[in-house]
């Protein structure tokens, strides 16, 4: 896993981002001053850069197949901490291609009566 800038990164890049978030919380004035920081992580397929006004990091969490559309973040670059490049585009794709062989493989197994459901891999 490496450290990355928006500009190394290809889409279809598996990520996690670092990102600095807008945040309500009750405390102390105190408190509030001590560490207002609220640092969330974003995990996903890099899909790019876009923005007119304000350039974002899409970041892709889910897709539906059929209609090719994309659940994704969008996180303002500025606001951006670190980028953790998880496993390149190439190993991704391998890596999920292997996945869905090794579910082609799987045979789920129902027993009779309400016995649990037995699961053998092939």
């Amino acid at each position: 896993m490496d450290i990355v800038k928006p500009e190394d990164l290809q889409k279809g890049d598996l990520i996690m981002v670092r990102w600095l978030d807008a945040s309500e919380i009750r405390c102390s004035v105190d408190e509030h001053e001590g560490n207002p920081e609220m640092f969330c992580k974003d995990w996903g397929v890099y899909l790019g850069i876009s923005g007119r006004k304000k350039r974002m990091l899409i970041v892709g969490k889910d897709v539906v197949e059929v209609q090719n559309d994309w659940g994704a973040a969008r996180i303002p670059l500025e606001l951006i901490d670190e980028i953790i490049r998880v496993m390149p585009r190439k190993e991704a794709v391998r890596a999920i291609r292997e996945i869905q062989a090794l579910g082609r493989r799987v045979r789920l197994r129902k027993w009779r009566m309400g016995e649990i459901e037995r699961v053998r891999v092939v």
